[in-house]
């Protein structure tokens, strides 16, 4: 960085640290999306040391917000489209992984979560293809079918033509990196080689690697993940403290945990 800063090995970046907020705000609000609880979290964090992570555009949007206190930004097709914008459809892939799947709830999850920052139509496109492979992949759908079901779900725009191999994008252009990951975690054999294709790649390393890692940490389970990997990650604690508190609002969502105190 300019500012003389280090990157740290196993430090989150902005991709992790956004897709976080919301996971905690969704967590403590029974797995229901909220904007009004995600986007003020997402303020603190940029007001912090992670706003060295993240996006320009992302955090001009955060400072209007600040301002405004409105986390819903206008749908524009000439609306910035930043590639850490797609590492939040993980989290809504996870919480649809859990239940009878409706595409339509999907859909809106992925466009309320985008819409915190960005407007433009491909941004939302971006989310909703990571939250719906993550959810195909946690589901055990075979690899070999995410690219059809992606493709036929996303439509004519340019995020589904990359995925179904249509339309070739710039290397580092964000609908490249997103179908890239996705194409990764789909063709491996093990979660660790993803998220090395994924980083060896070069460009948007950390939004390729998000994207191929979740995708394929979705597709092979905990289980797969190499315990080497997680030792030096710098917030495994938290991360192990705050997936099961996650996994049981996803399954209060989905009408499988009974909360007394509410009765």
């Amino acid at each position: 960085f300019d500012d003389g800063a280090e990157i740290k090995a196993g430090e989150f970046t902005e991709e992790s640290e956004l897709a976080l907020c919301i996971v905690e705000s969704t967590t403590a609000n029974a797995g229901i999306i909220d904007p009004d609880l995600i986007g003020p979290r997402m303020i603190f964090l940029a007001r912090g040391e992670a706003k060295r992570w993240i996006h320009p555009e992302t955090a001009a949007a955060l400072e209007r917000a600040d301002e405004s206190l409105d986390f819903v930004v206008p749908l524009s097709d000439d609306g910035a489209v930043s590639p850490d914008v797609a590492a939040r459809g993980i989290p809504v892939g996870l919480l649809h992984a859990i239940g009878t799947f409706d595409l339509r709830a999907l859909q809106r999850d992925a466009e309320a979560v985008t819409r915190i920052t960005h407007g433009s139509p491909i941004a939302i496109d971006l989310v909703a293809a990571v939250a719906m492979a993550v959810a195909l992949a946690a589901r055990q759908v075979p690899a070999g079918e995410w690219r059809e079901r992606l493709g036929a779900v996303l439509g004519d725009g340019s995020v589904g033509r990359a995925i179904r191999g249509e339309e070739a994008s710039d290397h580092g252009s964000p609908v490249a990196v997103v179908s890239d990951a996705i194409s990764i975690a789909a063709t491996v054999d093990a979660f660790e080689a993803a998220v090395f294709d994924a980083v060896n790649r070069g460009g948007d390393t950390d939004s390729r690697g998000a994207v191929a890692g979740a995708s394929a940490g979705a597709r092979f389970g905990a289980e797969g993940v190499p315990q080497s990997l997680i030792n030096d990650l710098e917030g495994r604690i938290y991360v192990s403290l705050a997936a099961p508190w996650f996994y049981k609002a996803a399954q209060r969502r989905a009408g499988r945990v009974i909360d007394l105190t509410r009765l």
